[in-house]
Order: structure tokens, then C-alpha cells, then sequence
């Protein structure tokens, strides 16, 4: 069991864990299912519980409960990192695009503007110039750049 603040609330994740084989879940590999259960505390006196189940194919000698919490947590730092800032800067969730080979594009070319933003943050530095506004601000004031950037080895925005 697990117990942290996270954002103002107290929150208490809870897992079990037991091996299984393949064929009993019919899912390839599975080794171990789980049910975890996070309880968090509203700020008024109210509790919200929910309930994931998971699978894995690592069995229980290579995850035990606090391998298989740890890596349950570590999978919001994905979601929260990397696709956070993507949907939070190109607004990635927003986008309308239906066609399956513009959305593979956008989705890369948001995907390598922020590779690029990251690159370019770590090269500032003064803290308040490394922020998106103002890497966009610069993109924006040299519109070459980004072509050059595209069609040469070498060049850096």
C-alpha cells in the first residue's frame, strides 16, 4: 500500500496481485493480473474510489505488488509528461483531423516541434527563456529557420 499527497488530496493506492497463465485470462503472455484500488480524499469529507485492473506479463518474481505499483504509477508520468504538454501547447486532443495518414503527420510534426522545444530549452540560459511562448515567439520571428532545420543536418533554431 501506497499513501501520498498529490495535489492537495491524500491519496491511498492499494494492490493484489496473483500469478495466472495464458490461457486462463486468454491474453497472450499474461503472467499476473491485478486489481489496484486508488482512494482519494476530496477536500470536503468525501472519498472517491476507483478500481484498474491489470495484466502483465512479468511474473511475479520480477514484479512483486511494489514493483507492479511502482509501474502503475510511472505510467501517468507518461501521460502527464509527454502527452501533457503535447495536448496543453498543439492542443493535440483538440484536433479535428479525421483522415488516418494527416493525423499520423500532424501527430509527428507535433511530436519532433517538441523534441525540438526541448533541445532548445536546455541550450537558455536564463530560466523565463525557456519557456514555449517564447520558443514559438522565435520560430515565428524566422520562419527559414524551421525550413532550415527540416532540409539541413546541422541546423539548430
Amino acid at each position: 500500500m501506497e499513501i501520498e499527497d498529490n495535489r492537495g488530496r491524500r491519496e491511498r493506492r492499494a494492490i493484489v496481485s496473483r500469478s495466472v497463465d495464458p490461457a486462463q485470462m486468454n491474453f497472450p503472455h499474461a503472467a499476473q493480473i491485478a486489481r489496484l484500488e486508488r482512494t482519494r480524499n476530496l477536500k470536503d469529507p468525501r472519498s472517491e474510489t476507483e478500481v484498474a485492473w491489470l495484466i502483465t506479463s512479468l511474473s511475479a518474481a520480477e514484479a512483486g505488488e511494489e514493483k507492479l505499483l511502482e509501474l502503475a504509477r510511472a505510467y501517468w508520468g507518461i501521460e502527464n509528461g509527454g502527452h501533457g504538454r503535447l495536448d496543453g501547447s498543439a492542443f493535440e486532443d483538440g484536433c479535428r483531423v479525421r483522415h488516418p495518414v494527416a493525423a499520423t503527420a500532424l501527430g509527428w510534426l507535433r511530436r519532433f516541434v517538441h523534441g525540438e522545444y526541448a533541445a532548445w530549452s536546455r541550450r537558455q540560459t536564463r530560466a523565463r527563456d525557456r519557456t514555449q511562448p517564447t520558443f514559438f515567439a522565435r520560430v515565428r520571428g524566422d520562419p527559414g529557420a524551421a525550413v532550415r532545420f527540416v532540409t539541413t543536418l546541422t541546423a539548430r533554431l
